[in-house]
């Protein structure tokens, strides 16, 4: 260690400095005149309690007028006598205190809380015990049952506001407050901080009871550390996507950050930020994308753009203000697919599930049924209206139901109306037996057992207490099941062709289920736009269970293209001439949606009702949760707004609040309930798609489309729409 006053060690002789004034005076040739590299500080550490700053060979660690010169040190707050704790061992190495501490909470599930702490004097890590009820356990006991290291420890706390540096071979030295340390990297080498290299300098201040460590390096040299960690080139080994990234990372690290700007750096190193590896990082796929895009950046409306990506978006991204607060014009739902090839289909909005938009089509009084409202108690009126409209729709008998009008209605006596309106006799035989179906028919509610032996009620929604208040949700269910059943609503096929004629799609269909020919039966559809559309979203198949079904969502466009599997409606019988206008079209899930080559495209998580319902109660006290209700879905199909209803009231999230709560990946996911024999939900079975927040750049929909040709503009004004690329400021 050599300690250097920086004053003398800055000054340069006489002769010098006129020789650097001439330099500064002299006219710069127009091939120097680039700009400097732009400066970036990311704050790597904040207010930890001790920082270590290394590097192979000795670095210079200036604080005001004195110049540390040295291998290693250790920064951390002045320190007083702190504490005794008992602890599993004390590490150098804090992956390896976090392992004994997991290794005695497997062991001892009962015992005391184990914490992972950091001495701010000698920089090591402490696998620390709670004290309190169950914490008897003392240095002795715990290395008889196998934890060597074990002891009592004593743990200084923080004092003032003081900075103290401990460099290697030498003695601590003591830094007033106010004071902020500047590591710079040695010739030829790099600064490591925790045993990881980074590019450029460190500063390190006090932040609170601990400290803050900033790197600061210029931006092209920072994203040599980013991109390859938010795009692996292992992984996605396409250039032309790296090179979107590196643009949309470029352009994200460009705008400012007030909430890291308080604390003295422009932007974080984890994921809230931009994920920054340092040096370890880097791959040499990702550094030529960097550099052959060095410089640019994505504008919309001559301002840098907001450039949020996401890793994987489940065949579709989404609005901005269906996942934030705000619109945004350049971050709006894009199917993660190519443009070239398809046809626009523009279609009008549905403000309801598709089994709303099929029961409309029947006739039923639905007006008013969304959201909220949907979810809500439905009265025997109102099931009534819906029921006896698609019973006639269909051409069955209907009958006048008895009882009165105006009352909620209890699912027991849904079931018995569903069978008067379609003249049965409610106390009948069940048809058969079915998932909870034949028992229920037999020795409690006939009618109830019916609908489920017939497949017309999910048992899984709310569970079958006939007592309970049955939803328009289930009526509509209900009624919409009795019209898929009948096989004359739907029809499907898949595209042969597809067209823009005179404003009018047109679509010419190969027959599903058709009879054996030579030529296949072809039939041909129209929409001027008037057409309600809805886009398939298939959640994760998982071995050793079910393929739950997929869920439809509103679309107000679709894009189509030769190959894609159709459902539709048409009032009208196909004609072999004449195109049909059709009413309804289901385009079925994106099988090759651009992100499907990623594993974080689709997932299945299951949860445990106690400890989700524990965690929702911490927001808002609501009982048990007994239903998970989509009041909302976006353009791409995720859940805008959610109502969580528990035994004891309910609580509405939207938004990112939803998959942050729940703890899933994304806020597209279908959630269906594994109930015990008494119908109460014991678990939650999660099946969902993507990776992230669902706005801007596909991680892997980019990969996808530069494997696939496209080059790195093409797939940037894709994802966000109307920009441009231009030279940074």
């Amino acid at each position: 260690m050599t300690l250097r006053p920086a004053s003398v060690s800055a000054l340069a002789s006489p002769s010098t400095l006129y020789l650097l004034c001439l330099a500064i005076l002299a006219p710069v040739p127009a091939a120097a005149q680039t700009p400097a590299p732009r400066e970036i500080r990311i704050g790597l550490a904040d207010a930890v309690p001790a920082a270590r700053i290394s590097a192979a060979a000795p670095f210079v660690l200036r604080a005001g007028e004195l110049a540390i010169e040295t291998t290693d040190a250790l920064i951390s707050p002045e320190t007083g006598a702190g504490e005794s704790v008992l602890a599993l061992g004390s590490f150098a190495d804090e992956a390896r205190a976090r392992e004994v501490a997991a290794a005695f909470r497997e062991e001892r599930p009962d015992g005391p809380e184990v914490r992972v702490r950091r001495d701010p004097e000698t920089g090591r890590h402490l696998a620390v015990l709670s004290s309190g009820p169950g914490a008897e356990a003392d240095g002795v006991s715990l290395r008889s049952a196998g934890f060597p290291e074990a002891g009592t420890f004593r743990l200084p706390a923080p004092v003032g506001e003081a900075l103290v540096v401990r460099p290697f071979g030498g003695s601590p030295i003591r830094f007033s407050a106010g004071v902020s340390l500047t590591a710079e990297p040695p010739a030829g080498g790099f600064l490591e901080w925790e045993g990881s290299p980074y590019r450029g300098s460190f500063t390190v201040l006090r932040s609170g009871t601990g400290v803050t460590v900033v790197n600061r390096t210029n931006l092209e040299e920072y994203l040599f550390g980013v991109v390859p960690r938010e795009l692996p080139p292992d992984l996605f080994p396409e250039i032309e996507a790296l090179k979107a990234q590196a643009l949309a990372a470029r352009t994200y690290a460009l705008t400012p950050r007030d909430a890291y700007l308080r604390r003295g750096y422009d932007l974080c190193s984890g994921p809230a930020c931009q994920v920054y590896g340092g040096v370890a990082a880097e791959h040499p796929l990702s550094t030529a994308a960097i550099r052959e895009t060095a410089g640019e950046a994505i504008f919309h409306d001559g301002r840098l753009i907001d450039a949020l990506y996401t890793a994987a978006c489940g065949g579709h991204t989404e609005n901005a203000e269906n996942v934030f607060s705000n619109p945004t014009p350049y971050l709006v739902a894009r199917a993660c697919i190519r443009e070239a090839g398809g046809v626009r289909l523009d279609g009008a909005p549905a403000d309801g599930p598709l089994d709303m938009a099929l029961v409309r089509l029947a006739g039923a009084p639905v007006s008013g049924w969304s959201g909220a409202g949907l979810s809500g108690p439905a009265t025997r009126e109102e099931a009534a209206g819906v029921l006896t409209a698609v019973v006639r729709w269909l051409g069955l008998s209907s009958c006048e139901p008895d009882g009165a009008s105006g009352e909620e209605l209890p699912l027991g006596a849904f079931g018995r109306l569903v069978e008067e309106i379609r003249c049965r006799e409610p106390a009948g035989q069940a048809l058969g037996p079915g998932p909870d179906g034949g028992e229920l028919a037999r020795e409690g509610d006939p009618a109830l057992g019916r609908l489920l032996a017939e497949g017309l009620l999910d048992p899984s929604e709310r569970g079958l207490d006939a007592a309970r208040p049955v939803s328009r949700r289930e009526v509509i269910g209900v009624a919409a099941a009795l019209l898929r059943r009948d096989g004359t609503l739907f029809r499907r096929g898949q595209i042969r062709e597809v067209a823009v004629l005179d404003g009018w799609v047109r679509i010419t269909l190969e027959k599903d289920g058709g009879t054996w020919s030579r030529e296949p039966e072809l039939i041909r559809l129209e929409s001027g736009g008037g057409a309600l559309l809805f886009r398939e979203i298939r959640p994760t198949r998982t071995p050793g269970r079910d393929d739950p079904p997929p869920l439809a969502v509103p679309a107000g466009a679709l894009r189509l293209r030769v190959g894609d599997f159709v459902r539709y409606h048409a009032a009208a019988e196909a004609a072999a001439d004449e195109p049909v206008p059709f009413e309804l079209l289901v385009l079925e899930d994106l099988g090759d949606a651009e992100d499907r080559f990623s594993r974080q495209s689709s997932w299945f998580v299951p949860k445990n009702n106690t400890d989700l319902s524990a965690a929702v109660n911490e927001v808002k006290p609501i009982g048990r949760i007994v239903a998970l209700e989509p009041l909302e879905y976006g353009a791409s199909g995720r859940i805008v707004r959610l109502q969580i209803v528990g035994t004891e009231g309910s609580l509405e999230l939207r938004g990112l609040r939803i998959r942050r709560l729940l703890g899933l990946a994304e806020n597209l996911f279908r959630a269906e309930p594994r109930r015990d024999e008494d119908g109460g939900v014991t678990e939650w079975w999660f099946s969902g798609r993507g990776w992230g927040h669902g706005l801007g750049l596909c991680q892997a929909g980019a990969y996808g489309m530069a494997a696939a040709g496209a080059g790195y503009r093409e797939i940037l004004a894709h994802y966000y729409p109307g920009t441009e690329i231009r030279p940074a400021p």
